[in-house]
């Protein structure tokens, strides 16, 4: 059965930082860096490809569905403009 997750956007990194998942399962990202996230770029096993940046603080983006036939590591990446850590990195681990 297809689960809803969530990654926490920290200033030192998404939490969690590799996520395991399951082709259907919902996942959204919650910015939780107290400044806006003016960059993010999404993991490819995710649809729809539309870029949620950018991401004010406090907000959750859309829910982004896991796609079948997707297993393997994905990585994904965002960017806050301070303290400018340059970009920060998460996996998507889809089974």
């Amino acid at each position: 059965m297809p689960q809803d997750l969530n990654i926490s956007l920290t200033s030192s990194g998404p939490s969690p930082s590799i996520q395991d998942c399951d082709p259907g399962d919902k996942i959204t990202w919650t910015n939780n860096t107290g400044v806006s996230v003016d960059a993010f770029t999404l993991p490819t096993c995710v649809s729809p490809q539309t870029d949620p940046a950018p991401i004010a603080a406090g907000d959750t983006t859309r829910k982004y569905t896991v796609n079948n036939g997707t297993n393997g590591e994905y990585g994904y990446s965002y960017d806050i403009p301070s303290p400018k850590e340059g970009a920060l990195n998460g996996t998507i681990d889809v089974s």
